[in-house]
């Protein structure tokens, strides 16, 4: 089995940077933001870190808040909490000494933007962390909480931001960034209880859910949302599922939404407008994102990459080696980047070869061995780096392995063509050494024969006298 000894890298702080290459959009709204929700990018903004008022969009951190500390089946008595609401506030939702659920509570907050349910939960979640039933809401309830609203915060990190009250409020020390608000409620969107209470355009229902409390009585509930732009309202939009809005007159209007189609998911959050313009300048920046952005598949696993020369390769084997992708990545990338991705391939300095010409890789390599990365760009911006890997196993070429592979060639192949150079050249051998070995005896015997030959008698000069 292929052991890949490196995994993906994915930059996204890199890719939160980019922005697609379009015309400005005519959007009103002083400060926005337009970000893809699994990858955090940013796609369209303006003034995102600059520092404003939120107002009732702050609820989503006070849900997430409550939804750490208490259970959606508890069920709470409506205190004196709801009394002496801030001027303006106060929407008459909720009567003291009532029982109620926190998930009817949640929704009251999220559909109806209930302030009341702001304090009523708030005031709970310190009796639960503290363990007292009797504490009551004050100053000191209200910065305890507020330190639970911050530290949910930074965990997501929305670290421009800063949140003293449950619902809102106007304050100098209540305050945010578009940026910031994207995060919030990407956080809140991503659970699912909380997103299901925010897609709900109308809520008919008994405030206990049917059940029985002996020391309140539920009440009916009829909440209509303030979201305007769930499927079906007046400024409804096809793909917006849901989120909060938000409205003080230092704070303008605001509202931050979450759009899912196609497989993308984005958030937006326009603020500091009027009514008017969080709703069109809402569409705009949906619209712009699903129209020009989509996920790609950039790389796919055992993807073939390139092909690089082996220097000496075992004979017998390819010169040329195989570089595949060790995985598969998908980008988030607008059409003008998608027609512009680069790539570049950097391999291991220990394997390739010094003064080549090319890239050429020195054996031995094992199969599947990391042999160097590969970076994906779109326009200079990295989107991401992944390691690359050796096709097969690429064998030194050594002596033995050269024996190795004559001897193979002759008798896995002993009956056929492709042994014909080794028969002949066997049977030259064999010929040659046969007329040696001939040579050798035919000078053996003439030397012998010349030893043992009787000596001629030499002629004397009277042998031919008559």
């Amino acid at each position: 089995m292929r052991r890949v000894f490196a995994i993906l890298v994915s930059v996204l702080m890199i890719m939160s940077t980019m922005v697609v290459n379009a015309a400005p959009l005519p959007i009103d709204s002083p400060a926005f933001v337009l970000m893809e929700e699994s990858t955090g990018r940013v796609l369209y903004a303006r003034n995102e870190h600059e520092r404003m008022y939120p107002a009732s969009m702050s609820k989503m951190l006070t849900a997430l808040v409550v939804m750490e500390y208490l259970h959606l089946d508890d069920i709470i008595i409506v205190g004196p909490e709801i009394r002496n609401m801030p001027a303006g506030f106060a929407i008459g939702l909720h009567v003291e000494g009532e029982a109620i659920t926190v998930r009817m509570l949640l929704k009251a907050l999220i559909i109806r933007s209930s302030n009341e349910a702001g304090r009523i939960l708030a005031v709970n979640v310190i009796r639960q962390q503290e363990g007292n039933q009797n504490i009551q809401y004050d100053d000191t309830t209200k910065r305890a909480f507020s330190a639970l609203l911050m530290a949910q915060a930074r965990s997501i990190d929305a670290n421009n931001s800063n949140f003293n009250n449950p619902y809102g409020l106007h304050s100098e020390q209540h305050f945010s960034t578009p940026y910031d608000m994207a995060l919030i409620t990407r956080a809140f969107m991503q659970n699912e209880a909380l997103a299901t209470m925010a897609g709900m355009q109308i809520f008919e229902g008994d405030g206990l859910e049917g059940r029985f409390h002996p020391d309140g009585q539920g009440r009916h509930y009829s909440l209509v949302n303030t979201n305007l732009m769930l499927p079906g309202n007046i400024h409804g939009h096809p793909y917006i599922m849901g989120a909060r809005t938000g409205f003080t007159n230092a704070a303008g209007h605001c509202f931050a939404a979450v759009a899912y189609h196609n497989g993308l998911s984005l958030v937006s959050v326009v603020m500091g407008g009027n009514d008017i313009e969080r709703w069109q300048d809402t569409r705009q920046l949906i619209d712009f994102g699903f129209h020009n952005f989509s996920f790609r598949e950039i790389m796919y696993d055992e993807q073939l990459l390139s092909t690089v020369p082996i220097e000496n390769p075992r004979l017998g084997d390819a010169y040329m080696l195989d570089i595949i992708s060790s995985t598969g990545h998908t980008s988030l990338l607008s059409h003008w980047e998608h027609e512009h991705v680069t790539s570049t391939i950097t391999f291991d300095s220990l394997l390739l070869v010094e003064d080549a010409p090319y890239p050429t890789l020195r054996a031995p390599i094992e199969d599947g061995a990391v042999v160097g990365s590969i970076a994906y760009f779109a326009e200079g911006n990295l989107l991401f780096e992944a390691p690359v890997l050796a096709g097969r196993a690429v064998y030194e070429r050594t002596f033995d392995s050269d024996m190795d592979y004559h001897l193979a060639r002759v008798f896995g192949n002993i009956f056929t063509s492709q042994a014909l150079p080794y028969w002949f050249g066997f049977i030259g051998i064999a010929f040659g050494i046969f007329g040696l070995t001939v040579a050798v005896k035919v000078s053996r015997r003439a030397r012998n024969y010349n030893r043992y030959a009787p000596e001629k008698r030499r002629k004397s000069r009277y042998d031919n006298r008559s």
